[in-house]
């Protein structure tokens, strides 16, 4: 029963390796916004991809148009 339990869960537990002055804005953030590191990062994943969804980068292709990448 045990491990049907574990396959529905929604979440997964990881080990990142963040540099220490990343990290320690992030848990500075995270304590002021009183939630967890986890949250936090996956807030902050959710935000990068909206933001890449509404962002379309252009390039200029060789007659000097611009061209979506």
């Amino acid at each position: 029963m045990k491990n049907k339990a574990q396959r529905r869960q929604k979440h997964k537990k990881t080990t990142v390796i963040l540099p220490y002055d990343l990290w320690e804005s992030l848990r500075i953030e995270s304590i002021k916004k009183n939630i967890s590191m986890g949250e936090l990062i996956a807030n902050k994943l959710r935000e990068l991809e909206k933001l890449r969804e509404k962002t379309t980068i252009m390039e200029v292709d060789e007659d000097g148009l611009l061209k979506s990448l």
